[in-house]
């Protein structure tokens, strides 16, 4: 399997946003040209490596920036990246920073992945953000809402996460959103909270 990153202010990213692509050929201009690149790059994988290796795209489906990726736009991307081809689609962006740094906030991409989800042509859709509780992603799941569920900050502080829950521990993440593990990104990424607490002891 492999994944394009096209999130998070990332290079890929960068063609998505009308507020970062100021091209004026191909690869710029309305959402089908700011695409493009998406398009090429998975027609180019899938050329070398066969119609049934898994290609996944985690892209950008909310902003905070002027003239910004909206929750239309992000629907509307979710679909062009389906057609294209794409057997996974995961739904990120930048929300509130009042809603990613507070854990009573969980599932926050939820809404529009719900949204994104019946426009879906034999794509996957992993679900992002704020996922804390095993039996809320569950439910997420058993619903089918989404088909697959994504982790991350929650494995920075916890790498062995999910067999503890597989093991029957279903108590939430332990992982407070506080974001910390961001400022530790180019020396090797770790929970700055946890070891805080681990020095206290």
């Amino acid at each position: 399997m492999v994944q394009l990153h096209s999130a998070h202010g990332y290079f890929l990213n960068n063609f998505l946003s009308p507020f970062t692509n100021k091209r004026t050929d191909e690869f710029g201009g309305d959402l089908q040209k700011r695409t493009k690149i998406l398009r090429d790059i998975h027609d180019g994988i899938r050329d070398q490596l066969g119609k049934k290796f898994p290609i996944m795209i985690k892209f950008q489906s909310l902003d905070l920036l002027p003239n910004r990726i909206t929750e239309e736009t992000g629907i509307e991307i979710s679909k062009i990246l389906s057609d294209i081809g794409f057997d996974g689609i995961e739904p990120s962006g930048t929300p509130s920073s009042k809603i990613v740094k507070k854990v009573e906030h969980e599932n926050y991409f939820l809404p529009n992945a719900k949204k994104m989800k019946p426009l879906l042509k034999d794509c996957a859709l992993l679900l992002v953000g704020g996922v804390r509780n095993p039996l809320s992603a569950e439910g997420i799941l058993k619903k089918g809402e989404a088909d697959f569920i994504s982790l991350s900050r929650p494995l920075i502080y916890e790498p062995d996460l999910p067999n503890r829950w597989k093991n029957g521990d279903l108590s939430p993440a332990k992982c407070i959103s506080c974001n910390s593990c961001f400022t530790t990104m180019n020396t090797g990424t770790y929970c700055v909270t946890k070891k805080n607490l681990e020095k206290e002891k």
